[in-house]
């Protein structure tokens, strides 16, 4: 069954170059301005995702590319189409749809809808202004700041960080709100939830007793001052 879904995934891709309808991105492209780029040429801006919630998301993606045409299928990427900043090198920054990036490359997917979020020409400045407009996560797992040039060089290197999963079906589950808040905030609940957790192993066998843990741990004085902070699965007395 997973070939089948597989085969019928590629047979799509195949066809969608007749469905394109944006241009090449390039280092001159508007800010603002929709094109196409292709995933290996976009450069990450976090150490890490969660490859258990990235199995997922290849799954769904998988599931809709075998019922839609191709026609259906880039309208749907190109809603959920990839932000990106250009930098002073000219290069496709991320700034936010690792784990979709990443399951369309496991997929077979290799070139992907996006929109420029901004341009920014100052090398020297580039990193420090990533961070104060929220568009690059550059601490490891644990919390421990990171050179920006120690990221993995493109998506398909981006290693697995179990407790980035974690924190995704946590905020499924209600124990925080993105809403309104900055990109990266599964970052800051992964590294709470791991040392709530007492980084314990994170498997799907095993998901529902973890996800009780992470509850306990999202009602704990300490959460309060977590971004996106809810308190909504919380006992009220």
């Amino acid at each position: 069954m997973r070939r089948l879904v597989l085969a019928l995934l590629l047979g799509l891709l195949g066809n969608l170059a007749s469905a394109e309808t944006l241009p090449a991105c390039t280092p001159q492209s508007a800010v603002g301005s929709r094109c196409e780029v292709p995933l290996v040429q976009l450069h990450p801006t976090q150490p890490g995702v969660g490859l258990m919630q990235v199995a997922d998301e290849r799954a769904r993606l998988a599931k809709r590319a075998g019922k839609d045409s191709p026609e259906a299928f880039q309208t749907y990427l190109i809603k959920k189409r990839i932000p990106i900043v250009i930098g002073p090198d000219g290069g496709f920054y991320l700034v936010d749809r690792h784990h979709l990036s990443r399951a369309l490359w496991d997929n077979g997917v290799r070139q992907v809808p996006a929109e420029i979020e901004g341009r920014l020409a100052d090398a020297a400045g580039f990193w420090p202004t990533m961070q104060a407009r929220h568009w690059a996560w550059l601490k490891d797992e644990h919390g421990k700041a990171l050179d920006p040039a120690t990221l993995p060089a493109t998506i398909a290197a981006l290693p697995d960080y179990p407790y980035r999963s974690l924190a995704g079906y946590a905020e499924h589950a209600g124990l925080f709100r993105k809403d309104g808040q900055v990109y990266f905030i599964e970052f800051a609940w992964a590294q709470y939830l791991g040392e709530q957790l007492g980084w314990r192993p994170i498997e799907r066998a095993t998901l529902p007793a973890t996800l009780e843990a992470a509850r306990a741990a999202a009602c704990a004085p300490a959460a309060a001052d977590l971004p996106g902070y809810s308190g909504a699965v919380c006992p009220t007395h």
